[in-house]
């Protein structure tokens, strides 16, 4: 027996007297907890607060505050209780982001370095084991740092797993199962530590060899793996299901419910609801959890049982790699799928939850860091097919690079980030509808009809949709009437009929023969020269000779103004305002935030001074310029800049304006609370305040430039044929005086 540790009084402020200083809401980001007193950094023992959470949780604590709160500080200032014990390997001068950067470049890596440095005070202080300076462990834990730092990428499972376990359990959240480090023994014997065993977990003693040897056979005779049968791979256990089954049928019922319904459980239940269940506090059943943790490693090392399962493990995890399936792990030996009928949960669950080093991601077991490892690949991958699909044994090869095999690197992925295998090529699968007709092109390495393309993407997309999305995308280039390209490639943009015969005009100096052009783009579009030579003869174009063209440019043979079918006091979602302006009503979506442009009726596009087949109209605003064009519809370019100016949000309706090539938006930001109809009708005319129905049909009447008086059957009638349909039908129910339910 050990006598009490002098120092069991001492608190962290005693250790850190910096906390004592610290602002408290800083200090509670990031040590609270919720299973600790409030405020317990200022007085309450550490002894105590091991007890409750563990010396190595405390230790990561504490490593996360001095590496967020004091990084510039030397180490030995924020802890001056290292000086007086010289703790190995913390040199004099070293900063406490200087101590955590030689760790490595991760922040884990750097917080598990600080965390041993605190843990070996810790020690100190409460007399855990020799000194520092002398201790065997200490020289071990310094090789592991060196050993962790310098580890390649592409080492064995065997060895990443056994530097898992010398490096120690990650601090765990509040409901998460308790993993349970997988130790690799030696084939010898290995002696069972000292102290008592968990109240549940009743454990076989260890046994010299399996029933069917004799005294002093070694227990992994070549006969016991060809019991297995072909099947079975000679690296894996014969029989991984006997073995876990005779060690589970030691345990008592709180320690199979904790190993089945959390430990090794899909969707583990809550902590509360076991410690219900067994009439014990939340924290108790952490304390059992971790003993059924702690005696599952007992068994892989002190047992030979136990060992030959470490040994199955391990070699799953190699077979593995990097990334693999739960699923693979079921395949991989006829017991894996059989349900261990104590736990309640197929034997290849539970081996997938044991793998050394592994970290379950939903479907998914990946070696060391997931997200780093998703970032990285994710990164690489878009990297290298993001424009251009990849060759597939090109992205076999990146993907070995990881570690990662051919045989799962599509679903691998896929999971990542919308990447897809098509036809023998690695393709990044976008976000964007736009994305994926870039995708669909690239892949064919050719322009494309836009039916072609819908058929490609085949994910419900109205055709109409996807093509108005393409005609405002810079990236795509129209290379004939219904043809498009990625305009990377290069090649001549088809414009439409009335501007190529101008471009045709302009190249040949400002004049040109009919039957050239006619000929000169038959042969070059999907047009007919019959067509071009009726083009040739509508406004734009003026006679010079017999048979000659050029572009009109005199005032008597300008095009006369546009004058579309409906004017913008017919155009639907057009309202005047008080100044007698037309504004036009559009609601945002995230595609106007994105920067995607977007059509607009051509009432509106007209009023403003834009028409068909002419130059792009220019448009100014507060946040910089954009456009509209007008080729089978009118668009207006990007406005994102204008609507982050203004603070619009998906959902809101903003109301546009052009005066003079000026461009104003306001936004219309969605009502606090539910509005009834007749007011609901008003705000889409951009009319705010509160109407009755009768004002309702004053307001709305004057904002789509009806002579005041109307009634309320006339203005329905002319709301509906604006096709202002969302306006007629609050405005009808609040005439009606029905209801709506909200």
């Amino acid at each position: 027996m050990t006598s009490p540790a002098p120092y069991a009084s001492t608190s962290l402020a005693d250790l850190l007297p910096a906390v004592r200083y610290a602002d408290p809401q800083l200090l509670a980001a990031r040590l609270e907890d919720v299973r600790l007193p409030l405020g317990w950094w200022h007085a309450t023992p550490l002894m105590e607060i091991e007890r409750v959470i563990g010396a190595e949780a405390l230790s990561h604590q504490v490593a996360q505050a001095l590496r967020s709160l004091w990084p510039h500080v030397e180490l030995g200032d924020v802890v001056p209780v290292l000086r007086l014990l010289g703790s190995p390997g913390v040199e004099p001068g070293k900063t406490v982001a200087q101590v955590a950067r030689e760790a490595g470049p991760g922040v884990v890596d750097g917080d598990r370095v600080l965390a041993a440095v605190f843990g070996s005070v810790l020690d100190r202080l409460h007399q855990r084991g020799v000194p520092r300076e002398e201790s065997e462990g200490a020289r071990v834990r310094d090789a592991v740092s060196v050993i962790a730092r310098w580890l390649p990428a592409d080492a064995p499972a065997e060895v990443r797993a056994a530097l898992a376990v010398l490096q120690g359990l990650e601090e765990q959240s509040e409901d998460e199962p308790t993993p349970v480090p997988v130790v690799l023994a030696a084939p010898e014997a290995v002696e069972e530590p000292a102290g008592e065993q968990p109240e549940f977990a009743e454990l076989p003693a260890p046994r010299e060899a399996f029933d069917d040897h004799e005294p002093g056979a070694e227990a992994d005779e070549p006969d016991v793996i060809e019991d297995a049968g072909p099947s079975v791979d000679p690296a894996l256990m014969a029989e991984p299901f006997a073995a876990l089954t005779r060690l589970v049928g030691g345990w008592d019922e709180r320690a199979l419910v904790i190993a089945g319904q959390r430990m090794f459980a899909d969707e583990p239940v809550k902590l509360q609801d076991l410690g219900e269940r067994f009439s014990v506090s939340r924290e108790r059943v952490r304390q059992l959890e971790r003993a059924v943790a702690d005696s599952l490693t007992q068994w892989m090392v002190a047992d030979e049982d136990g060992r030959a399962f470490a040994g199955h493990l391990a070699a799953v995890a190699e077979r593995l790699g990097t990334v693999g399936q739960v699923a693979e792990v079921h395949a991989l030996h006829p017991d894996h799928v059989r349900t261990v009928e104590a736990l309640g949960v197929p034997l290849g669950d539970v081996v997938a939850r044991l793998l050394p080093g592994g970290t379950l991601v939903g479907a998914w077991i990946v070696q060391g860091d997931a997200a780093a490892l998703r970032a990285d690949m994710q990164e690489e991958l878009l990297a290298a097919c993001g424009d251009t699909p990849l060759a597939w044994d090109e992205a076999v090869a990146l993907g070995q690079r990881y570690g990662v095999r051919g045989e799962v690197l599509a679903d691998w992925a896929a999971d990542l980030g919308r990447f897809q295998v098509r036809d023998g090529r690695l393709l990044y699968w976008g976000r964007s509808l736009n994305d994926r007709a870039a995708a669909v092109l690239a892949l064919h390495g050719k322009p494309m009809s836009m039916e072609d393309i819908h058929e490609q993407l085949a994910d419900g997309t109205a055709i109409n949709s996807m093509r108005n999305q393409i005609w405002t995308d810079e990236r795509f280039l129209r290379v004939d009437r219904n043809l498009y390209g990625l305009r990377a490639w290069g090649g001549e943009e088809y414009l439409g009929i009335r501007e190529m015969i101008a471009r045709e005009i302009a190249n040949a100096g400002g004049e040109a023969e009919v039957n050239a052009i006619a000929e000169a783009l038959s042969a070059r579009f999907d047009v007919s020269a019959a067509s071009v030579r009726t083009n040739l003869g509508g406004p734009g174009f003026a006679r010079t000779r017999r048979g000659w063209v050029r572009v009109a440019d005199q005032p008597g043979e300008q095009d006369a103004p546009y004058v579309p079918r409906n004017d913008v006091a017919g155009t639907r979602r057009c309202f005047v305002g008080a100044d007698g302006r037309w504004w036009y009503r559009m609601e945002l979506t995230a595609d106007h935030l994105r920067g995607s442009g977007f059509p607009v009726p051509a009432g509106w596009a007209a009023h403003i001074g834009g028409a068909p087949h002419r130059d792009p109209l220019p448009l100014r605003h507060e946040a910089g310029e954009t456009s509209l064009t007008w080729r089978a519809q009118p668009t207006v370019g990007s406005v994102k800049p204008l609507l982050e100016h203004i603070g619009a949000t998906a959902g809101d309706q903003v109301f546009l304006n052009v005066t003079d090539g000026h461009l104003r938006a306001l936004r219309l930001h969605a009502p606090a609370d539910a509005l009834d109809s007749a007011c609901g009708a008003a705000r889409l005319t951009g009319w705010t305040a509160a109407v009755t129905p009768a004002e309702a049909v004053e307001v709305i009447a004057r904002r789509i430039g009806m002579v005041p008086g109307q009634e309320g059957s006339a203005l329905l009638e002319r709301l509906v044929e604006r096709g202002d349909k969302d306006i007629a039908e609050l405005l009808e129910r609040a005439l009606s005086g029905a209801v709506p339910a909200f």
